[in-house]
């Protein structure tokens, strides 16, 4: 049959333009680069709070204990504790007079918070990445794009795997700079490069095998039944580990495996550190082919307790947004009771243990004149610095839930109901702010419980809980405002790292003697003393004025621009 000379020809296939690598890398083309941005708030959090902390374990020791007869008191102090509780934190008796340099002081006092925190990242993270997507249905899309489902898995899990490992090379580099800068050589401190790698290492592997532990049962008991079980684990086999229980639970505990490698002090056991590592492998290949071989969103139903209906957030926008809040304000808020509780806890044996050694109470009287450490106030004002680093965090995990109303799409539809742009933003700092309170109360109610049991005063700790909170609602007065004015995506990030450069700031003005102008710009220069009842009410107004314009700028700023899609 003859063609037509005027019928249309028909229209070859348009070629889709190929995806720059920098952009698939961010997201774009790329189950691996979508997981990676999806993950840049926590690695944000996570890299601040742990490069931070190796930063001020350098910055704190060559003040605290700037001697060689200081040293020696934190030996005999350590020496003088039950030995339930010293091993429970590190292998002092391995460790020997290296215990009173900067790298056997912070394995001491610090490497378990490093283990025990990066593994309730990996934890939370490989628990949720499969399995809380496929609960959401938003997995389903991606199953039915061109993609296996191992590959699905092998792609997320490599980027969790590029965040944790990028994560722990900038706690090396930080270990390595804050030693060799604030430490004394002529005792020991600075620490080399095989020493901090090593270190990183052994946390990195702990955080991967209870994370591949929660990723391997994710795909059978759920997100929330995955990370309860590795969550429990985790601190069971610690717990076993360093109370030395004996029994089945010590045979399986890495802790326990890897009790001989110290490498901020030198002390090396890398077969305990590469058995760690091959069972964290060895489970995460396990979650990979778990996933692969089950049905999508199918799993056992073991799940944390379902929310009360009463506060699930439908009488309005303000219950709205603290109900999408509450979660992660109670998250937040039981880490801190708990950390509260431990450390409110230690105050009578340590000062009990610190007036039995002249040298060392005349040491404390000297750098610490106006502070009262038989107190859980005085002890608490110590490691008042991390708890601002929490408390800040938090406030930006609070920013993320209220911007991704916009960044997820459903803003559009909740902007249907007859809620303005503006109202809609007010409400969620509202909503924000109402879960910082939330998270302080738990708090103070953690310090108040440890002190008890310690038998110490704790009155003026407990209301200087709510410096936290005043700090934590100008970080997320910082974030609405960015939200609004600029853009919903990157709010949290900013106010992320408002945290981090508030926390370096303050921390490092003050031993490189930078100028005062310069430390005056950190937001918790200004808050006094409060965990001893000193307070600085300009610094308090400032935060509170920072929250109350920020959620003001972020309203005015969201009514005159246009919803992202």
């Amino acid at each position: 049959m003859a063609v037509s000379a005027g019928a249309p020809r028909p229209t070859a296939a348009a070629i889709l333009p190929s995806i720059p690598l920098h952009r698939r890398l961010y997201g774009f083309g790329s189950i691996y680069g979508k997981t990676i941005r999806d993950s840049r708030l926590a690695f944000i959090i996570a890299a601040g709070m742990l490069g931070g902390l190796s930063l001020a374990m350098g910055a704190a020791i060559g003040t605290v204990f700037p001697t060689p007869a200081a040293r020696l008191e934190v030996d005999k102090l350590v020496a003088s504790m039950p030995a339930s509780m010293v091993n429970l934190f590190g292998n002092a008796t391995l460790m020997g007079p290296r215990l009173g340099t900067l790298g056997g002081y912070m394995t001491w006092k610090y490497g378990a918070l490093f283990a025990l925190g990066t593994g309730l990242w990996s934890i939370l993270a490989l628990s949720g990445t499969l399995a809380g997507e496929a609960a959401r249905g938003s997995l389903d899309v991606v199953a039915a794009a061109p993609f296996g489902k191992r590959r699905i898995a092998l792609e997320k899990l490599a980027a969790h795997l590029t965040m944790l490992w990028l994560a722990m090379a900038f706690v090396a580099i930080m270990i390595v700079v804050s030693s060799n800068a604030f430490g004394d050589p002529a005792l020991g401190d600075p620490i080399p490069l095989g020493g901090a790698i090593g270190f990183a290492l052994w946390v990195g592997f702990i955080a991967l095998l209870f994370g591949g532990l929660a990723f391997a049962l994710a795909p059978l008991l759920g997100r929330s039944g995955a990370a309860g079980v590795a969550g429990l684990a985790m601190v069971l086999l610690w717990a076993a580990s360093g109370l030395d229980l004996g029994g089945p639970l010590l045979a399986f505990s890495p802790f326990h495996w890897t009790a001989d490698h110290i490498p901020l002090v030198g002390i090396f056991d890398w077969p305990g550190l590469a058995l760690t590592g091959i069972v964290a492998l060895i489970l995460l290949a396990l979650g990979v082919e778990v996933f692969t071989r089950r049905d999508l969103g199918i799993t056992a139903g073991l799940s944390m307790p379902a929310t009360p209906t009463a506060i699930l957030g439908v009488r309005g926008p303000i219950s709205r947004a603290f109900g999408d809040e509450l979660p992660r304000a109670l998250a937040w808020g039981i880490g801190l009771f708990l950390f509260g509780a431990l450390l409110a806890s230690l105050v009578k044996p340590m000062a009990d243990q610190i007036a039995g050694s002249p040298d060392l109470l005349k040491i404390f009287s000297t750098i610490f004149p106006d502070f009262n450490l038989a107190t859980a106030g005085g002890f608490l004002q110590l490691y008042v610095a991390l708890f601002y680093i929490a408390a800040g965090f938090a406030g930006a995990t609070f920013v993320s839930r209220w911007a991704s109303d916009e960044t997820e799409g459903r803003l559009e539809m909740v902007l249907t109901t007859p809620t303005a742009r503006a109202r809609w933003v007010v409400a969620g700092g509202i909503g924000a702010l109402l879960a910082i309170v939330v998270m302080t109360v738990l708090f103070a109610a953690g310090i108040g419980v440890g002190a008890v049991a310690s038998g110490v005063a704790a009155g003026e700790a407990m209301a200087g809980s709510a410096a936290l909170g005043i700090y934590a609602a100008a970080i997320v007065g910082v974030g609405v405002a960015i939200g609004g004015l600029w853009r919903t995506s990157v709010a949290a990030e900013i106010a992320a790292l408002a945290v981090v450069a508030t926390y370096l700031v303050d921390l490092l003005a003050p031993p490189l003697n930078l100028p005062d102008w310069f430390h005056q710009l950190a937001l918790t220069a200004h808050l006094g003393q409060p965990m001893i009842g000193r307070w600085d009410p300009a610094g308090v107004t400032a935060c509170l004025a920072i929250a109350v314009v920020g959620i003001a700028l972020g309203a005015w700023g969201m009514a005159r621009r246009d919803i992202a899609h």
